[in-house]
C-alpha cells in the first residue's frame, strides 16, 4: 500500500515522468516542511531563540533530507558524479531561500512584536510556513533547470548530435 501511494501508482495513466518527479518533489517538500514547521516553533516558541536563529535552524534541518531526497529519489540522480556541482548550486539556491525565509519571518516578528505571546508564535510561524510554501515552485524550476540537470544526455539541439544523426545514414559498412 505504501509503495502505490510513494511511488504515485494511484495517478494511472497521468503517471509521466514530469508528473512523478513533481509528486517526488512535494512529497520531498512536504517532509521538509513539516520538520523544518516543528523546529522553527520549538525553537521560537519552547526555546525562545530569535526569529532568525529559530528560521536559520529549522531551514537547515529540513534543508538537508530534502537535498537527499530531491537528488536520490525527485531527480533520480546516483553515483557521485556531479555531486560537486549539484551541491554547489543546491546551496546556493538553499541560501537565496534561506535568506528570504528568514527575512519574511523576521519582519513577521517585529510586525507582532507588541501582540500576546501566542498570536506572535503564530504569526512567526505562519510567515514561516508561508514564505516555504511561495517558493517551492520556484525551487523546483531552479531544481530542474539548473541543479539535477541530466548531463549525459546529449541535447536535441548540440550540434554534435546534429552532425551524427545527419552522417550516420552516408557511413559504408
Amino acid at each position: 500500500m505504501l509503495h502505490w501511494l510513494v511511488d504515485a501508482h494511484w495517478l494511472g495513466s497521468w503517471r509521466t515522468p514530469l508528473v512523478l518527479r513533481l509528486w517526488r518533489y512535494g512529497a520531498g517538500s512536504v517532509v521538509a516542511f513539516a520538520l523544518s514547521s516543528v523546529v522553527v516553533t520549538v525553537c521560537y516558541s519552547w526555546l525562545g531563540l530569535g526569529a532568525i536563529t529559530s528560521s536559520t535552524i529549522a531551514f537547515l534541518a529540513g534543508a538537508v533530507p530534502n537535498w537527499a531526497l530531491n537528488r536520490s529519489w525527485a531527480w533520480q540522480k546516483r553515483g557521485r558524479e556531479g555531486v560537486a556541482r549539484e551541491t554547489t548550486l543546491y546551496a546556493l539556491i538553499t541560501l537565496a531561500s534561506w535568506g528570504a525565509y528568514t527575512g519574511v519571518t523576521k519582519l513577521a516578528a517585529l510586525a507582532a512584536a507588541h501582540a500576546g505571546a501566542t498570536a506572535r508564535d503564530v504569526v512567526v510561524t505562519v510567515s514561516y510556513m508561508g514564505a516555504n510554501v511561495l517558493f517551492a515552485a520556484i525551487k523546483y524550476v531552479a531544481y530542474d533547470r539548473l541543479v539535477f540537470v541530466d548531463r549525459s544526455a546529449p541535447e536535441a539541439n548540440s550540434s554534435r548530435n546534429q552532425v551524427r544523426t545527419t552522417t550516420l545514414p552516408n557511413r559504408q559498412p
